[in-house]
């Protein structure tokens, strides 16, 4: 770096001292803010996930920055998309969905909504229920940080959107091996969720060569650790694929081991709370999945509160 020989450092210095007085205030600033805190210190607050049993464990607070971790396979973005969906009931959603076209995100989030697979009549009015609700990013493929960044901006700054989905942190431009970067970039997502008063839902890989037996921890998300500890909640998706094959083979009428009927009891999806900055619930939570809808309940039979977009039901 070279220093010109004409600066004049006082002036440098007080220039400096303007831009970070905005932020310095004496502790009367925070008077209502440590007020409401003392009243409400003992309430939940954040919007909530589509499980009644979810919500007094796990809530998405603006400000926030939550990572979702899985191996491939492991409907880490199915279960984003049934959540975007109910949230947009009251919310502005945005997804990015480098791995997937537009038009498959929404089907597959009509066939949530409507419970089955959906009549064009259906899909049609999803797609118009969802203007001015669900934002898509019609982008696919790897795409540079900074224009992720800038999307991000305006999604939020601009069009108003409460929730923005980047699906994944291996599309976004960044060399694998470039950890700095990679935690600058999570860093500027954390900023600008606490900027502009957002939940940014971040989907990460886990690791090759993990075994799918058990669910992975925050320690098995591909990449720098740096980066779940600058997240406020990690959560890792975990789909048993023990029990999916037992399904399977109950529906081909094979015989099944006793083992495989005692695992047709356990539920279909983990997910599993690893990190919650502002909540007291770390553990897991269990889902049920119903494949004819790609939706998850919260158990066998009971799904979600239905979702109206209007005359079609």
């Amino acid at each position: 770096m070279i220093i010109p020989t004409n600066l004049d450092f006082g002036q440098y210095l007080a220039d400096i001292s303007f831009l970070e007085s905005q932020d310095l205030h004496w502790s009367d600033h925070w008077v209502d803010k440590i007020t409401e805190r003392v009243i409400n210190g003992q309430k939940l607050t954040g919007e909530r996930l589509p499980w009644d049993k979810t919500q007094k464990q796990f809530r998405l607070r603006r400000g926030e920055l939550t990572i979702w971790g899985g191996g491939n396979g492991h409907r880490k973005s199915m279960l984003l998309g049934q959540i975007m969906a109910w949230l947009s009931q009251k919310s502005r959603v945005c997804i990015a969905s480098l791995e997937m076209r537009p038009e498959e995100t929404l089907l597959r989030m009509a066939r949530q909504v409507a419970g089955c697979y959906p009549s064009p009549e259906f899909a049609r009015e999803f797609a118009m229920w969802g203007n001015e609700r669900i934002l898509i990013y019609d982008q696919l493929d790897t795409i540079e940080a900074v224009k992720i960044l800038g999307m991000v901006h305006y999604a939020a700054k601009e069009l108003g959107c409460k929730h923005i989905v980047i699906d994944s942190l291996t599309k976004c431009g960044l060399d694998e091996e470039d950890y700095r970067a990679e935690k600058k970039f999570v860093d500027r997502l954390q900023w600008a969720a606490k900027h502009y008063q957002i939940h940014i839902h971040l989907v990460c890989h886990i690791r090759k060569g993990m075994s799918e037996d058990r669910v992975p921890n925050k320690f098995d998300i591909k990449g720098t650790g740096a980066i779940t500890d600058v997240a406020d909640n990690v959560v890792i998706c975990w789909k048993d694929k023990r029990k999916e094959d037992a399904k399977r083979k109950q529906k081909d009428r094979q015989n099944l081991t006793p083992d495989e009927v005692e695992m047709l009891e356990k539920p279909d999806q983990i997910l599993s709370v690893m990190k919650q900055r502002n909540g007291d619930f770390e553990g897991s939570i269990a889902l049920w999945f119903r494949e004819d809808g790609l939706e998850f309940e919260e158990s066998e039979g009971r799904g979600t509160a239905p979702i109206h977009i209007g005359a079609v039901q």
